[in-house]
């Protein structure tokens, strides 16, 4: 999607976005990372980068399940946000 493995879904109402991005100074060969931060748009027609929340860090498998679930309940795929 990105050059730079930056991932982004944002909700069916156009409010909240999240952000999947590979951790790739803590990720061995055996175990992989995602962050995951979910975060709003700011400014009425989303001109603004968005407001980050929360970040949190997990496994790559549960991340690709999560990405999943999200698309499920209509979550759509954008472009990077900042």
């Amino acid at each position: 999607m990105n050059s730079n493995n930056d991932f982004w879904l944002i909700d069916s109402n156009f409010v909240g976005v999240m952000r999947f991005h590979k951790d790739k100074e803590h990720s061995d060969k055996s175990i992989a990372y995602m962050f995951i931060e979910e975060g709003i748009i700011m400014g009425i027609h989303g001109e603004n980068p968005p407001l980050m929340k929360t970040r949190k860090k997990i496994v790559i498998e549960e991340a690709r399940l999560l990405w999943q679930k999200l698309l499920n309940e209509g979550w759509k795929k954008t472009s990077k946000k900042w």
